[in-house]
């Protein structure tokens, strides 16, 4: 058999389930953690995508069909949501098999990396915003660090993850001097 996809994981330890395993009547351990599991799955799990085909049609019983085309045969399943996927709606996106759904909510949810064209730079803003000797500007800096920590950096530049830290600890240092001054002119 060829694998085209991984092997379905067990949901308590992501561990992957073997080939032995699959479409089996009774429950089996898993080996990872041990806990009683059953796992089917459709031979479309094993065939190997077709290249750019019009998709082939269903013809006997018990074949998989798209899930888009009820008449298509599945040749691959969705990485994003496992949706069975003829020839036609299989998109190919840096090695993961996408159904049009998935991809279409990558775009607009950008969590699809490689389908940005625009990329705000939060290190920098934050960074400005911490150099930026203002009165308010310290906690905006923290708000924009700690905001947008874990976003993506440039898609263009190299490592920028110096200045999320950068500008956290500098506009900690800016609030607390803000603090200071608030606290040394009320208390004259």
């Amino acid at each position: 058999m060829n694998l085209l996809t991984s092997l379905p994981a067990c949901p308590k330890c992501r561990t992957e389930i073997p080939l032995a395993d699959l479409n089996r009547s009774a429950f089996n351990a898993c080996p990872g953690c041990e806990a009683q599991i059953r796992a089917d799955a459709f031979a479309a799990l094993f065939r190997p995508p077709s290249k750019a085909s019009s998709g082939e049609l269903v013809m006997t019983e018990g074949e998989s069909a798209c899930f888009y085309h009820e008449s298509k045969k599945a040749v691959v399943v969705c990485d994003a949501c496992g949706r069975f996927l003829c020839g036609l709606c299989d998109c190919l996106v840096h090695g993961k098999h996408l159904c049009p759904n998935c991809l279409e909510t990558g775009k607009q949810k950008k969590t699809i990396e490689t389908l940005d064209t625009v990329r705000p730079l939060y290190g920098y803003q934050a960074m400005v915003f911490a150099v930026l000797p203002l009165l308010f500007t310290g906690p905006i800096a923290i708000f924009v660090a700690l905001r947008h920590w874990k976003a993506p950096g440039s898609i263009v530049s190299r490592n920028q993850r110096w200045q999320m830290p950068v500008a956290l600890a500098l506009g900690s240092l800016q609030t607390l001097g803000l603090i200071a001054a608030i606290y040394a002119m009320f208390r004259k």
